[in-house]
Parts: C-alpha cells; structure tokens; sequence
C-alpha cells in the first residue's frame, strides 16, 4: 500500500513560494524531478505538473497558475546539483519546449536499470520492489488542468519524485560494483542534450495513422481526408486527435465509405455526437 502518513507535500502556486522553494533547492546537492503533462487531455500538450524532491520536503508547482518558471532555470542548469528523473527523456523534451530549460548534470533511475540488466524498470514496478510501495496511478494521478488538485492527488502526485534520491543512492552502489557507471555517465550525458519537444502539432497525415497499409489508393485518399476532419475538430474542441475518433475508426470508414447518415450512424466505435 502506498506511503501516504508522509508530512503533505507544499503546493507552489504564487511567486514568491515559488522563490522560497528556489532558495531552498539551491543549497541541495541532489534534487529530484519529476513531470505531469496533458497529452491525454489537450490538443497540444503542455506540463501541468511539476513535482520536486529532495531528502526533507516535497514540492509540487503548478505552471498553470504561475506565468514565469524562469527561477527554476538554475536549478536545471547548476553542474553543482545532480538532477534525478525516472525516464528522463520525455521529462527534459516537454520542459525544454515549454519552459526553455537547460540541463547540465542529471541521473535517470531508469536508464540506470536498464543498464543494470533489472527486470521491471517501470517506476511502479521499482518503487514496489525497492520501497514496498505502489503507486496508484490510474486513480491517482493528475489529469489535466484539474484544479483545486484534490489533496488525495497531490499525495499521490509526490511519490514520482518522493524516493527518487535514495533509488538513485542505491542503483549508483550497483552500478559502481558492476563496473557500469561510466556507460552510465556516458547515457546521462546524452540525455542532457535531448531536443525541445515541437512546439507545434505535426499536420494530420494518413500514414501515421494505425492500419494504413489496410488501403488501396482510392481509400488512402478518403483517410486523408477523415484525418483532416478529425484534427479540424480536435483543434477546435482541445482535445487529442484520437479523443475525437480513434485510428481504427478511421480506416474502417475509409475502407467502407458509407454513402448516407444511416449507414454512418451504424459504423461502428461512432458516438451521435461526431455527426
């Protein structure tokens, strides 16, 4: 069962909470960091979350209330303090792209156990089998834009971040015993460079579409243009394409092509809504 009798996590949502959190993370060695981001819930994603630790306190900073996160810059930037992410990749291309980071010393859990050859590298599956703790994730993580943050979310949202530092402690024992930590290094060090993330959504394109090569040219044609509705409408409702019709629709309707309403209402995976 996860750990929720730890002290609550602080909530950082002004400017000057912001500051003090800043002050505090400049005079530690280690920080951990982890990202929630919309993807799920908007057309174009962006972070909505940021959960910080380190060995005495959790933060969590909301950007969607704070309209400058620049202070967080040196931290991110500082070679003095090792910044711990679990799966570092996705974390660093969605900050650099909506806040501009720089990163210039970093740990990723992740790759270190995958160097480590471990079994389960998730960080559910970690937790467990390091602290004895599960995270709840599909009930428990934040979604969106929600706000106020239920405290019960907030809780849950600390544990990404909460026991990054000792898992770090103690995969860089193992990875110092193996003799891996240079390969180690040498993987943080690329991560380090990982591009922004586009700041804009690629055009809608059939062939990214799943089961595109279950059409012939004709139907190819009618995809495009089902793929063209369906990012018009997922711009217009600010939701992901495949909220509005899943890539499985898509082709079946490209491939049967109904000629009237009624054979469109009885496609199947159509809700009313859609026409």
């Amino acid at each position: 069962m996860s750990d929720l009798n730890l002290p609550p996590p602080q909530w950082i949502s002004t400017p000057a909470a912001l500051r003090r959190m800043v002050q505090d993370l400049l005079h530690c060695t280690q920080v951990a960091v982890d990202t929630e981001s919309n993807g799920l819930h908007a057309y174009q994603e962006q972070v909505c979350l940021l959960q910080f630790s380190t060995g005495e306190v959790d933060y969590l900073v909301d950007p969607l209330a704070l309209d400058d996160l620049s202070p967080l810059g040196p931290i991110f930037a500082n070679p003095a303090i090792e910044i711990i992410f679990h799966a570092a990749e996705y974390d660093i291309l969605c900050l650099k792209r909506d806040f501009g980071f720089r990163f210039s010393r970093l740990f990723d859990t992740m790759a270190a156990c995958r160097i480590l050859s471990k079994k389960d590298f998730g960080l559910g599956s970690v937790l467990e089998n390091e602290f004895g703790v599960k995270l709840d994730k599909r009930s428990q993580r934040p979604t969106g834009a929600r706000r106020p943050l239920p405290g019960v979310m907030q809780s849950y949202a600390r544990l990404d971040s909460h026991y990054l530092i000792e898992l770090r402690d103690r995969l860089y024992r193992e990875l110092v015993e193996k003799d891996l930590l240079a390969l180690a290094e040498e993987d943080f060090r690329r991560l380090v460079n990982t591009p922004a993330a586009p700041l804009e959504v690629d055009p809608p394109t059939c062939w990214k579409v799943a089961g595109k090569n279950d059409v012939d040219p004709r139907q190819a044609a009618v995809l495009q243009a089902l793929c063209d509705f369906r990012d018009q409408q997922a711009r217009y409702s600010n939701l992901p394409p495949f909220r509005i019709l899943p890539d499985g629709v898509l082709v079946d309707l490209a491939r049967t092509s109904p000629n009237s309403l009624e054979e469109l209402a009885n496609a199947p995976g159509l809700s009313p809504k859609i026409f």
